[in-house]
């Protein structure tokens, strides 16, 4: 299914869940390594992110989990590395598959409405589209500044908009409504980063095991998009 030895791992851990128990907690496959499994693996990602889109679900993924072990959320035996943490932002645990780590969270999202579909290659419920793009806007405006995440944020913005089309205004919409006008700076500052650097753009793609060819198709697409280079949403 997935070329990367660490994706198939990660493929694993999604086909152990139980997607019915997800389904009615309306908690949705998303993040970074959602968006690379479903855009033909583009970069390497190493973690599994839900998103819970109502207080209820979390509370019924909460009542399932105990420090013991994510329950009747994991059908198959996989290996813990952790204990399961909980407290009213989400529930962690590392697993291990084959011998390595992989980091799992279900995060209560409390900013922005989000909704999603079963995604029947992935095998669980997964993000809608437009709220993938929300979050990745979300989440650069968090830590975009921050040079460790690689850029991966507006990397992430890229990939999509290349295969899906420029960032839809509903999800920009959401994104205003929960951060106003610094996600927007956010957005733009990042934008201006990998575009106006060349070398540390070649550097984040090699950390993240990418083609060293999007060095100049990251930036061109980027710059077609009509929030990086207006005040539509923002000063």
């Amino acid at each position: 299914m997935f070329d990367r030895p660490h994706h198939r791992r990660i493929a694993q851990v999604l086909r152990a869940l139980d997607g019915d128990l997800l389904r009615q907690a309306r908690c949705y496959f998303g993040g970074g390594t959602a968006i690379v499994l479903l855009l033909d693996e583009y970069r390497e990602s190493l973690d599994i992110d839900f998103l819970c889109a109502s207080m209820e679900g979390y509370r019924l993924l909460r009542n399932t989990v105990s420090e013991q072990g994510l329950g009747p959320l994991l059908r198959a035996p996989v290996k813990y590395l952790r204990e399961v943490r909980t407290d009213r932002y989400g529930i962690r645990t590392v697993l291990e598959v084959e011998g390595v780590p992989i980091r799992i969270e279900f995060v209560s999202e409390g900013r922005i409405a989000v909704q999603g579909v079963f995604d029947p290659v992935l095998q669980v419920p997964t993000l809608a589209r437009e709220d993938m793009y929300a979050e990745k806007l979300l989440a650069n405006a968090d830590r975009g500044s921050d040079e460790s995440t690689m850029s991966r944020d507006i990397i992430d913005l890229a990939m999509m908009m290349e295969r899906w089309g420029d960032i839809p205004d509903h999800a920009w919409n959401k994104v205003m409504e929960a951060y106003g006008a610094s996600a927007a700076r956010a957005f733009r500052t990042a934008v201006n980063r990998v575009s106006d650097d060349p070398a540390y753009l070649s550097g984040c793609l090699r950390k993240m095991h990418m083609d060293e060819g999007l060095v100049a198709r990251i930036p061109a697409v980027l710059a077609r998009s009509r929030y990086a280079v207006t005040n539509e949403h923002g000063s």
